[in-house]
């Protein structure tokens, strides 16, 4: 790893409160697979292991979180708030909210292309980094980082129904 790498992982540690042991396995979260086109580095993979790790550990936190936050509520409901806070739009939104754009590894094309605000990416990378930091710092650290970063947004969720679309 180089020392733009360091100086760049390191801003990432600092701006979202986490302290990685690993620092690959943190960079590793942030690479997207054009990255890989384009890069002399050896011995890279992109994120998208990570991204299916986290996207387990998201499903479980959040699931546990609405069982213990909304003991009265029904299975449908539970459902339905944890749909709206795992989509695409949510994740992509928070993402943007914490500055994950800004650490991805990608292609110029891809930059050029507005890979950084791109929904799909950022979601993606989010769930990345997730699985990152279970493997990193465990269980507990990946539900401290949801508690800080998109646990609020489920309160919101909650109270103006953003669980239910227009065509429903």
């Amino acid at each position: 790893m180089n020392k733009n790498d360091t100086t760049k992982l390191e801003k990432a540690q600092q701006n979202l409160k986490l302290e990685f042991n690993n620092l690959e396995l943190l960079k590793k979260a942030f690479i997207h697979r054009s990255y890989l086109n384009e890069t002399k580095e050896e011995n890279l993979s992109h994120n998208e292991r990570l991204e299916f790790l986290g996207d387990a550990v998201l499903e479980l936190l959040v699931t546990e979180h609405l069982f213990h936050k909304y003991p009265q509520r029904p299975e449908g409901d539970l459902t339905s708030f944890r749909s709206a806070t795992v989509k695409t739009e949510s994740l992509a939104e928070t993402a943007m909210q914490i500055g994950l754009g800004e650490y991805i590894y990608m292609s110029k094309g891809e930059e050029a292309t507005g890979g950084r605000t791109r929904p799909y990416i950022l979601a993606n990378t989010f769930e990345a980094l997730l699985g990152a930091i279970y493997l990193d710092k465990g269980y507990e650290s990946a539900q401290k980082f949801l508690e800080g970063f998109l646990f609020p947004k489920i309160q919101i969720i909650v109270e103006k129904r953003l669980d239910i679309d227009g065509k429903s």
